[in-house]
């Protein structure tokens, strides 16, 4: 199971609810076909045949199939850099 801390619920809430997107909205994190490759994060219209979905507190996660298997037991964090940019922290 993937732990989610407060500040990346957040955010996740912040993406999820924006005004132009569809219900069905959601970050998606994915692993790409290419074996090795490092995670991606994307906001998508819908999840993908195979994704899971996580929905918790008006926050919609989606986890590819690959994705899902590499963040069991892991948490998802979002800290700022220096410039305010957020960015998703993933701790063992």
């Amino acid at each position: 199971m993937l732990t989610i801390t407060p500040e990346a619920m957040a955010v996740l809430r912040r993406v999820t609810n924006h005004p132009t997107l569809a219900e069905t909205s959601g970050l998606r994190i994915a692993r790409p076909d290419r074996s090795g490759a490092p995670l991606q994060v994307r906001t998508v219209y819908a999840p993908e045949p195979g994704d899971g979905v996580v929905e918790r507190d008006g926050a919609r996660l989606i986890l590819g199939p690959g994705a899902a298997r590499r963040l069991t037991g892991h948490t998802l964090d979002a800290v700022p850099d220096e410039e305010g940019r957020v960015q998703f922290v993933l701790e063992a």
